[in-house]
């Protein structure tokens, strides 16, 4: 098995490449130097956790003739929103950045999708590079071009559609990740699998405790078929305008309002809201006759497998209201003339769009 991937995303107007492998950043230093070549300044963007770990890999293969600054941020999703986005774009400005220079977003989903958004509206688009530090980073925040920031009213509110110039998924990063954010990055490897890969589904189950175990070849084959998948569906559907690309928010609906219910704090990772998400969606789905039992129990069991929670007994702390969740899904992206759309299941691999669920069914739904 190769240890190493390129899997070209061949837009029509942004091409670009995602590296996949483990200890990449050296071996293809020429490559993200090529796609920015006219650059004189570069800003890594990152958060006081990832600075410490990893800043010094990335400055180690920046030319010594660019310049560069780091912006460090604190973790955590409370960070992503429009006033941390206006407090970086004026630094930047401070420092005169031209469209020829380079944002480099080192870090997790946070990270990426505030570095994405700067890079779109600051000069009306610069270059980026994203280095995604997290599991679920790889396999899907840095990919796609979806960018934004939350608002008090929802996750990914305002953001905008901006692809970068590269991704380098170098697996080293993933080395010290805490495992509970490893665990919590399958929760989208998973989704993949269910939305279009029945065979991808049982090789995941096949492989779990290799892949919790930080396997080297399996990871890296993960995040790689994690990323085709990926690829597909934004190549289909780029600025999720025909309910293609919306097929990638299965579970998201119930997950998106279950982060709001929990103020985007430490009590619940995106991945752990995607787990209880899918599997909310996926009782939905069975509740309303699309989904045999011994399906929805599969789903349920996989996540289960990979230590991911699987009902809202894990937020038992917050004491999350069955009202509070649905009053949360109307600020919902996918909704449209008043209609919650939410995404269903036929079968491990299929997936649809269905606008006609009443309050009562996913009242039902969760648990």
């Amino acid at each position: 098995m190769k240890k190493n991937y390129s899997i070209k995303i061949p837009l029509k107007n942004n091409p670009y490449e995602v590296l996949v492998g483990r200890n990449i950043l050296n071996k293809c230093k020429n490559k993200i130097f090529y796609t920015i070549k006219s650059a004189k300044k570069i800003f890594i963007v990152t958060d006081n956790t990832i600075k410490r770990l990893h800043l010094k890999k990335i400055i180690q293969i920046i030319p010594k003739k660019i310049f560069v600054k780091t912006l460090t941020i604190s973790p955590g999703e409370k960070m992503k929103n429009i006033n941390t986005i206006n407090k970086i774009s004026i630094f930047l400005l401070k420092h005169k950045i031209s469209r020829n220079d380079a944002i480099f977003a080192l870090g997790g989903g946070v990270i990426g999708d505030l570095s994405g958004f700067l890079a779109s509206i600051t000069l009306r688009g610069i270059n980026l590079i994203h280095f995604p530090t997290t599991l679920l980073a790889q396999v899907d925040s840095s990919i796609g071009g979806k960018t934004g920031v939350n608002s008090s009213y929802g996750k990914n509110l305002i953001g905008s559609f901006y692809q970068p110039n590269l991704v380098v998924c170098d697996t080293i990063f993933l080395t010290t990740l805490p495992r509970r954010e490893l665990i919590s990055g399958y929760a989208e490897i998973i989704k993949y699998s269910i939305i279009c890969d029945k065979s991808f589904f049982k090789w995941l189950s096949k492989n779990t405790k290799k892949l919790l175990n930080n396997d080297i070849f399996e990871t890296t084959k993960a995040i790689k078929r994690s990323v085709e998948i990926k690829k597909e569906f934004v190549l289909k559907d780029e600025k999720d305008v025909n309910s293609v690309r919306m097929l990638l928010n299965f579970g998201h609906t119930f997950a998106h309002s279950l982060e709001n219910c929990a103020k985007y704090s430490k009590n619940l990772l995106h991945g752990e809201a995607v787990s209880i998400g899918i599997c909310m969606a996926s009782k939905l789905s069975n509740n309303l006759g699309f989904l045999t039992l011994n399906k929805y129990l599969k789903i349920k069991n996989i996540f289960s497998d990979f230590g991911l929670p699987i009902d809202i007994e894990f937020l038992k702390k917050i004491r999350i209201q069955k009202e509070q969740i649905i009053n949360n899904m109307i600020y919902d992206k996918k909704n449209f003339s008043g209609k919650l759309n939410f995404i269903l299941c036929k079968d491990i691999g299929k997936v649809f769009v269905y606008n006609k669920v009443k309050k009562d069914s996913i009242r039902r739904s969760i648990s």
